[in-house]
């Protein structure tokens, strides 16, 4: 009897271990759930498409509208019997992502859904087409941003705003996390006279919002005046890297295929145009590298992480890039390594990069004529460039933009959302 006793107590502390670690997992399970980030398309589709009952809908997504399961958002509207789509608006790369930076295309049929697309990209202007907007009620953007001014995406948002507003129709922003964290300002306003599709209205090279809290912004502050709603995200805070969000990532466009080229993007993109470095673009890490074949590794690196720029750290890289700048030649440079992005300066990392240059390569940094204008309007000044080619400072430059950004900041936190 007494050994059954044992067995039965042993047998009792299995059950009760087996029971414990049964109950660990499940609250690692349900806490890892409730933790991560349900963004804009999943809150609506859970709680929100009252909305659009009884109402014709366009849609404004290309590749990066997906939800947690990588389910389309095209898709799932046209699954969903209360969503009427019944038109998509497609933006710079095309409805599925296939078109190269810079290229107009035109519109037609989406050969999935069968859905008439209207192309939002060249022309006048970048706004929805009339005839388009005559078909739909409400128009839905979701699109994922990289959280610099220099990317179209969210000037596709302000135009099909505006284009609303004209209309008479109701515009919803389905919220996405901002690679960079969402917390950053950094970088000048951009001026008047360099108002473009690279900066159609005035904010700093980085704005620290999301795409529906800058939506907010412009909608009040640049009168746009459209009739808005914002869906917003469930669980999003403040300077939660993308992996912290537990949310998959969609390439963006072409040279845009992970997180990292996201948060360097606004670090590099401008440097890209001076037309003497490689970026990364034709090799594996687009918008991660600043390289040529007259940079030394070793030294740049050392001085710039001798800088210790906040969030990132640098490493001596050498390849060869398959295409675009210096093709099948051998470059060295640097690699940039995020290491935070919610601290992480872009703007400030590229001045500083450029500044570098000049002091230890001053013959290589030219700019190509034909890349000054477009240099200056992704930078959103020219004083930046006239700064560096005058020998001065990344701290004296970088200073010159603080007026502008503590003006853009105090009316930027009347719109955040997210704490």
């Amino acid at each position: 009897m007494q050994i059954f006793k044992i067995l039965n107590k042993r047998e009792g502390s299995a059950v009760l271990f087996r029971l414990a670690a049964f109950l660990i997992l499940c609250f690692i399970f349900v806490t890892r759930t409730e933790a991560r980030v349900y963004d804009g398309l999943e809150m609506f589709l859970y709680k929100h498409t009252n909305l659009v009952k009884g109402k014709r809908v366009g849609l404004v997504t290309n590749a990066t509208g997906v939800d947690a399961r990588l389910l389309a958002t095209v898709d799932l509207f046209r699954a969903d019997g209360r969503i009427n789509l019944v038109a998509l608006f497609a933006p710079e790369h095309g409805i599925r992502g296939d078109i190269l930076a810079g290229e107009n295309f035109k519109g037609g049929i989406d050969p999935i859904t069968r859905l008439p697309i209207y192309t939002l990209y060249g022309g006048v202007d970048h706004k929805p087409p009339k005839e388009g907007l005559a078909k739909i009620d409400v128009l839905i953007f979701d699109i994922q941003d990289v959280g610099s001014r220099a990317y179209t995406y969210i000037w596709h948002m302000a135009e099909c705003m505006s284009g609303a507003a004209q209309a008479g129709k109701t515009f919803i922003v389905l919220d996405n996390p901002n690679p960079l964290g969402a917390e950053v300002v950094d970088g000048p306003v951009t001026e008047r006279k360099f108002l473009s599709f690279i900066g159609l209205y005035p904010v700093p090279r980085v704005y620290g919002m999301t795409m529906g809290e800058l939506a907010k912004y412009l909608n009040v502050e640049e009168k746009i005046n459209c009739n808005l709603i914002v869906i917003p995200m469930l669980n999003y805070k403040r300077g939660m890297s993308w992996t912290q969000t537990g949310l998959p990532w969609v390439p963006t466009s072409p040279h845009v295929p992970t997180p990292e080229s996201a948060c360097c993007f606004a670090a590099t993109g401008t440097i890209g145009e001076i037309g003497v470095f490689n970026i990364g673009i034709g090799y594996t890490l687009p918008f991660q590298t600043v390289a040529a074949p007259w940079m030394n590794a070793a030294l740049s690196t050392r001085y710039l992480n001798s800088l210790k720029l906040p969030g990132v750290i640098f490493r001596p890289i050498y390849y060869t890039p398959f295409y675009a700048a210096y093709k099948g030649q051998n470059v060295s440079g640097v690699q940039l390594h995020i290491t935070d992005p919610a601290k992480f300066r872009p703007a400030t990392t590229e001045v500083a990069i450029l500044c570098h240059i000049k002091k230890y390569y001053p013959k290589n940094l030219v700019w190509n004529p034909e890349k000054i204008n477009t240099f200056d309007k992704a930078m959103g000044t020219e004083s930046v460039r006239k700064m560096i080619l005058a020998g001065n400072s990344y701290e004296k430059i970088t200073a010159s933009w603080e007026a502008g950004i503590r003006n853009f900041d105090a009316k930027r936190k009347k719109y955040l959302i997210y704490k």
